[in-house]
């Protein structure tokens, strides 16, 4: 009992890792500029040119998001062709994409 309630933040389970892990800053700004280096130079109305940016971006948010340990995991790759694939499948996401490198190339 007592150590669940060591490992429980503002009523929140903490994991081990959790407790282990430093805090990493994460920095938007930072994530931005790698995004718009990414994005520079595509045409965002070529959906050949966007397949494999959708890659990029995607790859470059997941680990900024979750920390470059995330690319050790074992489905690390199968994850990230999975939400891409996602992406591609529907219009609503390409349209968002394609808006998305519009805004990183301002």
């Amino acid at each position: 009992m007592a150590r669940k309630s060591e490992r429980s933040t503002q009523g929140r389970q903490t994991s081990r890792a959790e407790e282990r892990a430093p805090a990493r800053k994460r920095d938007p700004a930072a994530l931005r500029r790698e995004l718009a280096i990414i994005a520079k130079g595509v045409d965002p109305a070529d959906p050949r040119a966007l397949a494999p940016v959708r890659t990029r971006i995607v790859r470059a948010i997941l680990l900024w998001e979750f920390g470059a340990e995330l690319r050790e995991h074992r489905d690390w790759q199968p994850m990230l062709e999975t939400v891409v694939q996602t992406l591609e499948a529907n219009e609503q996401h390409r349209a968002a994409f394609a808006r998305l490198i519009r805004d990183l190339q301002r």
